[in-house]
């Protein structure tokens, strides 16, 4: 049985049962215009509360639902295009290809299926003014391309970034007559580079393949580019070591996370986009594992494994501090180490005028000192100009992961009551002598 937006049927209705027990707010009334936005698959389960669809109107308990039930707030919709295309949607880029150019805009569709949408489905809210989103959730941190790529097309206006969330990554699997996994960090990095490749081998006996137990393993990736992937690098080229020639690099492209192990992709290895396609691949065929957000597979109800000993979900802390000293400004992600496959990250130049581009560095997350071990960090991103007279409620939006009023009233976030969910609010401060308050650097950051 598949669910999600590649596999719906009766799930449409149980999904927000199934998830946290909530209701949809879709004839909600609020005032105000719908902000639009989308981006990242691995948070929109805690940004918007159910991904039976493609294009989400956020449902009870939900980071944007709350955010929208304080008074004057509008309705918000969230689009799940992956990463890197919430990214180039934001800066409104097209990209040449053999087939044809390919231009990412917001009023382009947010379709369910393949492929990956190129815009957010404005015309479906009732936005066909907007010439560029509200706003973007992205797990793949601004890359010195990504800026790039805005200021050419957006050369009035900067991007904004604020770090929100922390996302475990599971390892989900499907094998009959396989009941648990324990993982280790080792197995990990011969299974995702292609060194283990059967489910009899000896080395996964101790992890709790039972012996008798074979067959090819098919691992499933994200053939989009994703922050998920991002991050699920982040920890590999972090932990497997390799040589200064083979090694696991940090990126959103799975292509390039293990092209220096396979050129080309194995045949039985198999893409999907966005999380949630990935989950219900897994669920859907014997033989696979994958890597995916734990709220996606908790959704679904998967099974995945232990990493050396921790639980995605149960050891994922309801809090993740982010120290001070592990946020730049003004800095992007610029490719990787060629020798050890580390993100490197590097200042804008000429400098912004503001600090308004703010970075966890990627090696601060790499390996969590205890425990579950591979987390993602998702961002907000905005624009500093032409926002219109969506502004005020931009601001508000940002600065909503930073306000413990309508943080302490989200259920889809966070070990609580009523869910455990793999994701958890970042506690990080943002403020400077500059600004008094992290809402007061949001406000100043969203110019117009």
């Amino acid at each position: 049985m598949a669910y999600g937006y590649m596999g719906k049927n009766c799930m449409k209705a149980l999904a927000g049962a199934m998830l946290l027990g909530m209701v949809t707010l879709a004839s909600a009334a609020h005032a105000g215009t719908t902000l639009v936005g989308g981006g990242s698959t691995l948070p929109a389960l805690g940004y918007a509360g159910d991904v039976t669809d493609r294009q989400i109107t956020p449902v009870t308990g939900s980071l944007l639902a709350v955010y929208s039930s304080q008074t004057g707030n509008p309705q918000t919709s969230y689009c799940q295009t992956g990463s890197g295309a919430g990214k180039n949607i934001l800066a409104g880029v097209t990209v040449h290809t053999v087939t044809g150019p390919i231009v990412y805009n917001v009023q382009s569709a947010c379709p369910d299926g393949a492929p990956t949408p190129i815009g957010f489905g404005a015309p479906a809210v009732s936005r066909t003014d907007l010439t560029q989103p509200n706003f973007v959730g992205t797990d793949s941190p601004l890359s010195f391309t990504d800026y790039n790529n805005y200021t050419t097309n957006r050369p009035s206006s900067k991007p904004i970034q604020f770090p929100v969330l922390a996302g475990s990554i599971a390892l989900q699997f499907n094998k009959a007559n396989v009941d648990s996994l324990a993982l280790t960090d080792a197995l990990i990095c011969k299974i995702f580079s292609g060194q283990i490749i059967d489910w009899g081998d000896s080395q996964l006996t101790a992890a709790g393949v039972p012996v008798g137990v074979s067959g090819p393993i098919n691992v499933v990736y994200r053939s989009d580019d994703s922050g998920t992937t991002f991050g699920f690098s982040n920890h590999l080229a972090a932990v497997c070591g390799g040589t200064a020639s083979v090694h696991f690099v940090t990126d959103q492209a799975f292509t390039k996370v293990i092209s220096l192990y396979k050129s080309t992709i194995p045949s039985n290895w198999i893409g999907q986009s966005g999380n949630a396609n990935v989950v219900n691949m897994v669920l859907a065929t014997d033989g696979t594992i994958a890597y995916a957000e734990t709220a996606n597979v908790l959704n679904v109800l998967g099974q995945y494994a232990t990493v050396n000993g921790f639980d995605p979900a149960a050891d994922l802390s309801n809090t993740v501090t982010i120290s001070n000293s592990s946020m730049v400004y003004n800095s992007v992600i610029n490719g990787a180490d060629a020798t050890t496959g580390k993100a490197i990250v590097t200042a804008i130049s000429p400098t912004p005028s503001t600090s308004c581009i703010v970075l966890v560095q990627p090696s601060a997350y790499a390996i969590q000192s205890s425990g579950y071990p591979i987390v993602a960090v998702s961002y907000l991103l905005g624009n500093s100009n032409g926002n219109g007279t969506d502004a005020a409620n931009i601001r508000k939006l940002l600065g909503a992961p930073y306000n413990s009023t309508i943080t302490n009233a989200v259920t889809t976030i966070g070990n609580n009551s009523i869910a455990t969910t793999g994701l958890a609010f970042l506690n990080v401060d943002l403020t400077s002598s500059t600004y008094a308050t992290n809402q007061a650097r949001i406000n100043a950051c969203v110019a117009n």
